[in-house]
């Protein structure tokens, strides 16, 4: 089985956990420009250009 995450590491934002494949997360993004567009690994693309990244507990609680 191809993994897509093992590049970097993805990390909650507001609880430090690490997201391991399979889980459920939450990644908060700006539209990007043409020139500007993100192409790669899906992990490295996020850790590079989300301006947060949410485990699902704390997305739930962030919410309510």
């Amino acid at each position: 089985m191809l993994s897509f995450f093992k590049e970097k590491k993805l990390v909650c934002y507001i609880c430090s956990k690490e997201i391991i494949e399979g889980e459920e997360f939450v990644a908060r993004l700006n539209v990007p420009t043409k020139s500007l567009m993100p192409v790669g690994v899906l992990d490295k693309v996020l850790v590079k250009h989300a301006k947060e990244i949410l485990c699902k507990q704390c997305h739930q609680q962030s919410t309510n």
